[in-house]
């Protein structure tokens, strides 16, 4: 078996070794290089345990793109019901939004996972669904926003802000920002121009 690199606290599930394993080595060394027998000693589990939690690589870069996506989901839902409440200016509520799209500590992992949707229809129809559900978050923040704008008009104001946001993770990979405040800040005030509000 491959030489463990890495301890894991007691009490860690087998299931989230192999995550924790998988993410690491999915985004540094990339997913097709990556071989099972790798996961499983980085993972500190066996083969036939790591085949009990998912039938194939395939399998587990797609509940990583699952669990990410539902992560983030959830974090931009919890930003839009605070400026339902009012706990938010609409200003906030964009630059929270941009950070945790700046803040992408996993981009490596990420494009892997992006890769892996061009060569395998299951990860590409599972990545669909997530932009879809990312998408549904657009609308609900640009009806937050602009709760007067018609159809046509609201479809705009998605599709632009989703180029925009998943934009910005493509971009601190590429070209890491030491100033993720100031980007952050400069991508809201771009997006209310967007939408048509003050700044």
């Amino acid at each position: 078996m491959a030489q463990v690199s890495r301890k894991y606290p007691k009490g860690e599930s087998p299931r989230e070794r192999i995550f924790d394993a998988a993410r690491r080595l999915f985004g540094t060394k990339g997913f097709h290089p990556t071989t099972i027998a790798e996961l499983a000693g980085e993972a500190r589990v066996s083969m036939g345990q790591l085949y009990r939690h998912f039938d194939s690589k395939d399998a587990i870069i797609a509940a990583i793109a699952e669990q990410e996506s539902q992560t983030r989901l959830a974090a931009m839902h919890r930003i839009f019901d605070g400026l339902e409440r009012k706990e938010y200016t609409t200003l906030e509520a964009v630059k929270a939004i941009a950070d945790l799209q700046a803040e992408n500590v996993d981009a490596g992992l990420f494009y892997e996972i992006l890769a892996e949707g061009a060569r395998n229809p299951a990860v590409a129809t599972l990545l669909r669904r997530l932009t879809e559900y990312f998408q549904d978050c657009m609308r609900r923040l640009a009806l937050l926003a602009r709760p007067d704008a018609q159809a046509d008009e609201l479809e705009a104001y998605v599709e632009i802000m989703t180029a925009c946001f998943i934009g910005l993770g493509y971009r601190q990979l590429l070209s890491p920002s030491d100033d993720v405040e100031r980007t952050s800040q400069i991508t809201a005030c771009l997006m209310m121009r967007t939408l048509g509000l003050p700044v």
